[in-house]
């Protein structure tokens, strides 16, 4: 499936390229002012009073950054499917989905953002009630090692109700492109698709499959980001970084910070397709499966077209 994944994405590199570009620019820019206060934060952590003044509104700040992040996320994932969607099922697909796209691009965009805030709402949700036992047993608790014992069972708690979450709603985005879904829709369909049927083997599972697949897409990403910021990493060893931190933007001189943020701007964007291409290949699989969708057949127009 990664395979196919990169394989439909060079087909459109340029269309996903130049949509990327739009979408991770204001992102960019929004983490590098952020991230430009970290040094300031940090000084100000030596003392309490200032340091408390600072946190709501750094908090604030990263948790607005975040909801953007995972917005913009959402926004990409349906433009990419929207672009991937007739290589990959062509009878699906017949009318042609870019063109319809022209005439209902705003309705579907912002169907997408309301898919991904459904999301976030439903990621809230599933944390706070996975860490909800632990957190009980921490507040009410007479020890320390009790006190210790539930905050750790509320971190995994919640992280494991995110996981799952996130899992069984991660093809959302994807239903809105495809199939023009509304946001309550389109997450109903995501989790009617990752539902696991009754006596399937663990192998087979949805949540298991997408767990390894995104896992192996998310490995050779960051290898291949890692190499992207090798730039960064030689400037700030070279160019004089100033203070402790000398590879938090800002940090540097201003056009070499400018330059670098423009070099890494473009990487992502070349890069973010071919992982999106993944979750929008899988969805295909999800439908093969539980619909009848002939894998082998798109799959070997897929491989024609490349």
């Amino acid at each position: 499936m990664i395979d196919r994944a990169i394989s439909a994405a060079r087909l459109h590199f340029r269309q996903l390229f130049l949509a990327m570009l739009i979408l991770q620019a204001p992102a960019l820019a929004m983490a590098r002012f952020l991230s430009a206060q970290a040094p300031a934060l940090l000084l100000a952590s030596g003392d309490p009073r200032q340091a408390a003044e600072q946190a709501p509104s750094a908090l604030a700040a990263a948790g607005g950054l975040l909801v953007v992040l995972f917005l913009l996320q959402s926004l990409a994932t349906t433009v990419t499917a929207a672009l991937l969607a007739p290589a990959l099922a062509p009878g699906l697909t017949a009318a042609g989905l870019p063109q319809a796209w022209v005439a209902s691009w705003p309705r579907r965009l912002l169907g997408a953002l309301g898919a991904g805030l459904v999301q976030q709402l439903l990621l809230t949700t599933a944390l706070g009630l996975g860490a909800l036992p632990g957190l009980l047993v921490a507040f009410t608790a007479h020890s320390g090692a009790t006190v210790l014992a539930g905050t750790i069972g509320a971190v995994l708690g919640g992280l494991i109700f995110f996981l799952m979450a996130l899992l069984r709603t991660i093809l959302a985005p994807v239903a809105v492109a495809v199939e023009g879904l509304g946001p309550f829709q389109a997450v109903r369909r995501s989790i009617r698709l990752m539902g696991p049927r009754p006596g399937q083997a663990l192998l087979e599972r949805p949540g298991v499959r997408a767990s390894l697949l995104l896992f192996t897409a998310f490995v050779l990403m960051l290898a291949v980001n890692g190499l992207a910021g090798l730039p960064r990493a030689l400037a700030s060893s070279v160019g004089g970084g100033e203070g402790s931190l000398p590879f938090l933007p800002g940090a540097l001189p201003l056009p070499v910070e400018l330059g670098l943020s423009l070099f890494e701007l473009v990487a992502s964007a070349a890069l973010q397709p071919f992982s999106l291409a993944v979750t929008v290949v899988f969805y295909f699989e999800r439908r093969a499966r539980t619909e009848g969708l002939d894998l082998a057949a798109w799959a070997g127009r897929l491989e024609q077209a490349a």
